[in-house]
């Protein structure tokens, strides 16, 4: 308890800062779509008639006229790359950075066993991941209340725990390659998080990549799809929980035997 306590403290500042940067950039997106809204009227049909690009980014599913299409195609993309960022960089500095700090040594003297310490941290993680969902939840809902609009509270809800669960996955494999590194990560984790959404685009571009739904969280959590059926894509979404509990498995293997330097 004491190590969850002190991991929350330690990353409360840069909770703060993620939070209110993609929440305002959320909210700003949400006060700006009454604006746009008569101005994007004559540009709809051109964009959702635009190939491979409407495809990537579910312009051609929803209208971009309405708070959920606008949502599923600006506010989702912002939301999902803020978080999944987020997410990546509190997984890959949970284990290495006590090495690259040179806090190892100090950590492991006191009464708690290697296990200890990952669930700690771990449980850390998910708290804040979790913090970090319900509140963004509240500013999606507060910034259409301020608007005047209503926005499906059931797919928003879907949307907002299926982005959860991508960005738990993400956090998950993150931790695995941070129990595996003796050095700080950072580029890494904001690599992957970047990679796996490219790869989400590219599997809705063409048929032929369309397998990479099952390699990427970024495929069940797209806002664009939840608001058009209303819920989240099982299969990959189950793919994805696997992920998540087989890199921490690997995460509880590796740390609980490898040697930690000082």
């Amino acid at each position: 308890m004491t190590l969850y306590k002190h991991e929350l403290k330690m990353n409360r500042m840069s909770f703060a800062v993620w939070f209110l940067g993609v929440a305002s950039m959320c909210a700003f997106c949400v006060f700006l779509f009454p604006v746009m809204e008569e101005s994007m009227g004559d540009l709809s049909d051109a964009f959702a008639s635009m190939g491979g690009f409407s495809a990537a980014f579910g312009m051609d599913q929803l209208p971009i006229t309405t708070l959920e299409g606008f949502f599923g195609t600006e506010i989702g993309t912002i939301y999902a790359l803020g978080g999944g960022m987020y997410a990546a960089l509190l997984g890959i500095a949970a284990l290495s950075k006590e090495e690259t700090a040179h806090t190892a040594e100090f950590l492991h003297t006191l009464t708690l066993s290697r296990r200890g310490i990952l669930t700690g941290k771990l449980a850390a993680i998910v708290t804040l991941l979790a913090a970090f969902g319900l509140l963004h939840y509240g500013v999606f809902l507060s910034a259409s209340a301020l608007i005047g609009e209503s926005i499906d509270l059931r797919s928003l809800t879907f949307f907002t725990l299926a982005q959860s669960l991508c960005q738990l996955e993400l956090a998950a494999v993150c931790f695995a390659l941070s129990a595996l590194s003796k050095r700080s990560g950072l580029g890494v984790g904001l690599g992957l998080a970047l990679v796996l959404y490219v790869l989400d685009l590219v599997s809705r571009i063409t048929d032929k990549a369309a397998f990479l739904q099952y390699i990427t969280p970024f495929s069940y959590a797209n806002a664009t799809d939840i608001f058009v059926n209303r819920g989240i894509e099982a299969i990959p979404a189950c793919v994805g929980g696997v992920v998540a509990l087989t890199a921490l498995a690997t995460a509880y293997f590796i740390y609980t035997r490898r040697d930690i330097a000082a």
